[in-house]
């Protein structure tokens, strides 16, 4: 996947402890733990990423590893390979085969 214009990437090397808030588009590669809070942009966790933290965005899309609650006022979608051990609390929710999701779903606690 190519980086969207102005998006902001957490690369392989890189291991991001704390909060991150704002409005710009999100791609992560490396590790991240504490709070991502990205309203109206989307969160993107690539096949290497590995998140555990509380996500609430616009959208978000998971090909690596998370724990932790995700929460979307869009869509989440889950990628084959995806492992999500928490809650997804989405309007809309995709998940192909391959993709493993443990824990609840409800969309009427979206974002």
């Amino acid at each position: 996947m190519i980086p969207t214009e102005g998006a902001t990437v957490i690369g392989r090397e890189i291991k991001f402890r704390g909060e991150i808030s704002g409005s710009t588009d999100l791609l992560i590669d490396g590790e991240v733990d504490g709070v991502i809070r990205l309203t109206g942009a989307r969160v993107t966790v690539r096949a290497e990423g590995r998140v555990h933290a509380t996500i609430t965005a616009q959208d978000v899309v998971v090909a690596g590893h998370i724990e932790g609650e995700v929460r979307a006022a869009g869509r989440v979608e889950l990628r084959d390979g995806a492992i999500v051990l928490g809650d997804v609390c989405a309007a809309r929710l995709s998940i192909e085969e391959g993709a493993t999701l443990r824990g609840g779903v409800d969309p009427a606690r979206a974002a």
